[in-house]
């Protein structure tokens, strides 16, 4: 019996291996193992799978080779799925046990927070695990609306969020004792706090996003999956915390004022860097892939740099606006509520 080729191919981060037919769409086991032949082929693909290197089963994963592969290209990668899976249940552990505790939740850490941390992660899981992982290798649009959820849409709903409290309640009482007690945390917490304040943070997160955009960094990082979790890691976390600074400005005139200029400094860099890829008369970046996707790759850039101007630059406009607000109104009532992360919540037994 002649046995029918096959085509073995690899797909992180699982290794798995998958035999296309050339005549028909599936193979069963038993058709494989019928025929010596057809188990001598089987061997060898398994063979030759075992030999690769597992290294890249942990990365980012392949890039869809087309349109019709777009959606059968979600990631599972464990460096993604596992924090995200850990953050949810602490913070679930957290409002559960806080709920448990106090009858109800705390003022200022209502159902809205908890909403906004949910969606908050259910982007960072879009960003990273959905089918716009892959299209971020090929496309340049595609990378840079991953970039948006990364920097401008996702870290400002989790800073809303408030997962620390959660956090922090979910964690046993000696510990978070222990925490509330420690010197060295505050200690190292006080001399990292002037970086978190408005134009520090917005200075380090701008510095972060133009060192990356440099042609031969971002090309880099595109070829080498460390170095494009690295990019990833930086980039959220600088958004992190420049999103913390701007959201917490809100104890006097001159903490929204530093915001101010911060969201109106940040807003000019995004849309300079907008500009530069946009109305550039040639390609900034290696993307060879393209014409799969019908595109130029100055298509390309141009239509990445029109995606980075129009929603990035409309949240640092809406949060300047919001700023000026309260400039404007600095002798509003607020509401006088306890602080949900003072330290005798922190001792507080469940």
């Amino acid at each position: 019996m002649r046995a029918m080729p096959c085509r073995f191919e690899v797909h992180p981060p699982y290794m798995g291996l998958v035999c296309i037919e050339r005549k028909s769409s599936a193979v069963r086991l038993s058709s494989l193992t019928s025929s010596p032949k057809r188990a001598t082929t089987a061997a060898c693909g398994f063979g030759a799978v075992l030999s690769l290197p597992s290294g890249p089963a942990f990365g980012h994963g392949a890039a869809p080779r087309g349109p019709a592969d777009l959606w059968h290209s979600w990631q599972a990668d464990p460096f993604v799925t596992i924090p995200l899976a850990i953050s949810s249940l602490l913070f679930a552990c957290g409002v559960w046990r806080l709920r448990g505790s106090l009858g109800r939740l705390l003022p200022g850490f209502g159902m809205s927070r908890i909403v906004c941390f949910i969606a908050g992660m259910l982007l960072l899981a879009i960003a990273l695990l959905s089918p716009l992982e892959g299209l971020s290798k090929p496309l340049l649009s595609a990378h840079m609306v991953q970039h948006i959820l990364l920097i401008a849409v996702a870290p400002p709903l989790l800073v809303l969020g408030k997962p620390e409290v959660a956090w922090l309640w979910a964690l046993p009482v000696s510990w978070r004792r222990g925490m509330a007690r420690h010197r060295g945390m505050r200690s190292g917490l006080s001399l990292l706090s002037p970086c978190a304040r408005p134009i520090p943070a917005a200075l380090i997160h701008m510095a972060t996003l133009w060192v990356w955009h440099s042609p031969a960094l971002f090309d880099a990082a595109l070829a080498s999956d460390r170095l494009h979790w690295l990019e990833h890691v930086l980039f959220f976390g600088t958004a992190l915390l420049f999103w913390r600074a701007v959201i917490k400005a809100h104890s006097g005139r001159e903490a929204a004022a530093a915001a101010l200029i911060a969201c109106f400094v940040t807003l000019l860099q995004s849309g300079l860097l907008s500009a530069l890829l946009s109305f550039a008369r040639e390609t900034l970046y290696h993307t060879p892939a393209t014409a799969d996707w019908g595109l130029t790759a100055l298509e390309d850039q141009q239509l990445a740099g029109a995606i980075m101007s129009l929603p990035m630059c409309a949240i640092y406009l809406g949060s300047g606006l919001v700023m000026a607000l309260r400039l404007l109104m600095p002798d509003r009532e607020r509401r006088r509520s306890m602080p949900v992360a003072s330290p005798d919540f922190l001792k507080q037994s469940p």
